[in-house]
């Protein structure tokens, strides 16, 4: 068998919730912002610095809603991250496609059978609600765990090679 190596960055859209952090953020620097006006007469000489660390401060959570999750496949070993503003990287999934339980689209009757088990949800998909999205049931921190994310073509085919029986991919023929 080849050594397999495939990445692939996928964007997460932002949801409803995000859009209410980003509210709530922008919100808290107007309050802040009218404080350091209202007790100017006290914190005058600070106000720039007070100002520029309010700016930089909501300038940097701002930016910390812009995710995108890398995908790695290695050999049948399948690595997620979380990729935070292009500055941070954490490890959300590490998991080896032959101890999959089950994988297939989360539009198919296995995934509607899947979410009547107790598991933990871990979505590292670009959104929700995309018709590409797959799932995998599998065994992750001593939890079963539920994962959602959005493979290509070339991650599917990769899985499958590993744990053919439990991964419901057929690939297309052109």
């Amino acid at each position: 068998m080849d050594d397999v190596f495939i990445e692939k960055i996928v964007r997460r859209y932002k949801t409803g919730k995000d859009y209410l952090v980003i509210a709530g953020l922008m919100f808290a620097a107007f309050v802040i912002m009218t404080a350091m006006l209202f007790f100017m007469e006290y914190i005058s000489f600070l106000l720039p610095v007070l100002i520029v660390a309010l700016i930089y401060g909501l300038w940097y959570m701002l930016t910390a809603q812009n995710r995108e999750f890398e995908y790695i496949v290695t050999n049948g070993d399948l690595d997620i991250d979380l990729i935070i503003a292009r500055r941070k990287r954490k490890r959300v999934f590490s998991g080896k496609a032959k101890n999959f339980e089950l994988m297939a689209k989360c539009d198919s009757d296995d995934y509607r059978q899947a979410q009547k088990s107790q598991h933990t949800l871990l979505d590292c998909s670009s959104s929700p609600k995309s018709p590409n999205n797959w799932f995998i049931l599998t065994e992750y921190k001593s939890q079963r765990t539920l994962l959602l994310f959005s493979p290509d073509e070339r991650i599917l085919s990769s899985l499958r090679r590993f744990n053919p029986g439990k991964i419901k991919y057929q690939p297309s023929v052109h």
